[in-house]
């Protein structure tokens, strides 16, 4: 299935393949980002990483920072 993803820290759009089935920490492993460092969001709303994916979604991928 195509999931469209948008990374707001490169600010580009990818299309990108995955098993059906998959779920957002499949997503995140695919794109080499550590699920700790960002806030994925379908439709303006978080999802948790281990939701489903379902074929032709538009995900949002947003970089987190923290310090002191």
């Amino acid at each position: 299935m195509k999931i469209k993803v948008k990374i707001s820290r490169t600010n580009k759009e990818k299309v990108i393949q995955l098993e059906k089935g998959s779920t957002v920490l499949d997503l995140l492993n695919k794109l080499k980002i550590k699920p700790d460092t960002v806030v994925v969001m379908r439709n303006k709303t978080p999802v948790p990483i281990d939701d489903n994916l379902k074929e032709k979604q538009e995900i949002s991928i947003i970089q987190v920072f923290s310090g002191g």
